[in-house]
């Protein structure tokens, strides 16, 4: 019974990590990155494709992490399944609408090795942004993996 839940569970969670949930992609069968990057992109391509949907003034102002999950599929397309904002700005402020559209259309991965689901928290802080790659395993949970 307790491994019965622990699949379900484990399911659950490998569906949308992140609160808020996207329709419209094939989340039929994807795992999650655990303990290396299996869809390559450099970190600073995935920060200009993201940041290039948000006004200058907004980003300019714009102060905190914004997580997104993503399926990368084996052709190398992509769609956004989910995201939590944990920055000082509205998603409207954001243009999370655009940051999706502009995931599902125009993000390619150099490389994908399954079919998986990368997580990356992109930080807005005072003159820089950053984004880190997320992957959880039954090991270490959710921790940062390196790119």
């Amino acid at each position: 019974m307790i491994c019965i839940l622990s699949l379900i569970t484990c399911s659950a969670i490998a569906q949308n990590i992140y609160p808020t949930k996207i329709e419209g992609c094939n989340t039929e069968r994807f795992g999650l990155e655990n303990d290396s990057v299996s869809a390559r992109k450099s970190n600073e391509a995935l920060i200009k494709l993201i940041t290039k949907n948000i006004d200058n003034d907004v980003l300019s102002d714009l102060r905190g992490v914004l997580k997104i999950q993503i399926i990368a599929y084996d052709d190398l397309t992509s769609c956004m399944i989910s995201y939590e904002n944990a920055t000082n700005k509205s998603i409207g402020e954001i243009n999370i609408t655009g940051i999706k559209k502009t995931i599902d259309n125009e993000l390619i991965w150099d490389s994908v090795d399954k079919v998986v689901s990368p997580m990356i928290e992109i930080y807005f802080l005072i003159d820089t942004v950053t984004a880190r790659r997320m992957g959880f395993s039954g090991n270490h949970g959710l921790h940062e993996l390196s790119n």
